[in-house]
């Protein structure tokens, strides 16, 4: 009798009649990268130019960029060196190549730190970016970007004194 009374209890605290209770733990369904390669593969084939914008994945960790074009929606694709190198070589001389769908393990820096890296890398191998004037910024940040001849990378990174030094001692138009 005392249990007929909880569950009338628990139906009264609800109006519609059903539980909207949910189970702790669920599952966590596997990032479709394989699908993510061959979507990009279409895109390389199309000769499209790509939009592209690092970050952590933050369920997985893994490092990851948001690949973009006018003929295709955003999408993320799990990064490994492999797979990074031919994106740059595919936005720099339109050169296609086979996607290795299998990511990197995952990262340890936290979005920030990574999003700051890439941008470190492009500008350690003298990449030119063009960056936003700092009057014109907002909420602390820096944006810039890449633009190649098949595709563009766009850095939003947290501006802090020590980046702006860094940068302007690699001679960046800051």
């Amino acid at each position: 009798m005392e249990q007929k009374f909880l569950l009338e209890t628990s139906m009264a605290e609800n109006n519609y009649g059903f539980d909207f209770s949910f189970p702790a733990e669920q599952s966590q369904m596997l990032y479709d990268n394989k699908g993510a390669c061959n979507e990009l593969g279409k895109d390389m084939k199309r000769r499209d130019i790509l939009s592209l914008r690092f970050y952590k994945d933050k369920n997985t960790s893994h490092a990851c960029v948001q690949v973009e074009s006018k003929n295709v929606s955003p999408y993320k694709l799990q990064l490994n060196p492999a797979l990074f190198a031919g994106l740059m070589q595919y936005i720099e001389n339109g050169k296609s190549f086979e996607c290795d769908p299998t990511p990197m393990d995952a990262i340890t820096t936290d979005d920030e730190t990574y999003k700051t890296d890439m941008l470190k890398l492009f500008v350690n191998a003298n990449k030119t970016i063009q960056w936003t004037p700092l009057f014109r910024e907002r909420n602390g940040k820096l944006s810039g970007t890449h633009i190649a001849k098949y595709g563009k990378v766009f850095f939003y990174v947290e501006c802090t004194d020590g980046l702006l030094e860094w940068l302007r001692e690699r001679k960046q138009a800051i």
